[in-house]
């Protein structure tokens, strides 16, 4: 019995406190070919405040941490430039886009064994443009802490592949775009 109570012990502490890092950021074929209908636009989303509160921790597990040593605001901002680039819109010179993250919440545990990812984002540009957006992404995450969680961290690229998928599919979202 001491020794199940030990071996116990040693499981919950060797299993906590862990990070969970999404993989590295990948394009959207779909987002691309919105973007590559902005003929003629060029910009970048130059910089994203977090004004919303995040609770990164997941479970007892430990946080869910952007890849590269990224704040959450830089993922998603490097997100929308590697898509921009991608379509070829990319550029210092054009719009100045920034914006506020108003809200970032996940959950792996909805309905016993999916999750989801929440996100609200309002975006600016220079000449006073605005565009809100939310997205909720959903996706199965697993009963077990390990698997939910990995699976939560896991999804934090599509979920931000339809964020920015949200945004650029919006009727005005090309507003933005002009300088």
């Amino acid at each position: 019995m001491k020794n199940l109570l030990l071996l116990s012990l040693i499981l919950l502490v060797s299993t906590g406190c862990s990070t969970m890092q999404p993989p590295r950021y990948a394009i959207s074929v779909d987002n691309i070919q919105i973007m590559k209908g902005f003929n003629g636009a060029k910009a970048e989303l130059a910089y994203l405040n977090q004004n919303a509160n995040f609770d990164s921790n997941c479970r007892m597990m430990g946080p869910i941490e952007p890849a590269d040593n990224k704040t959450l605001p830089q993922f998603i901002a490097k997100a929308f430039n590697d898509e921009f680039k991608m379509a070829g819109i990319y550029s210092k010179e054009g719009s100045r886009i920034t914006g506020d993250i108003i809200k970032v919440e996940f959950s792996s545990i909805t309905g016993l064994t999916s999750g989801y990812w929440d996100i609200g984002l309002v975006l600016k540009n220079s000449n006073g443009k605005t565009l809100s957006i939310n997205n909720k992404y959903s996706f199965k995450s697993g009963f077990d802490a390990i698997t939910a969680c990995n699976a939560t961290a896991d999804a934090l690229t599509p979920a931000v592949q339809d964020l920015i998928n949200a945004a650029v599919s919006h009727p005005e979202f090309v507003e933005l775009l002009k300088s």
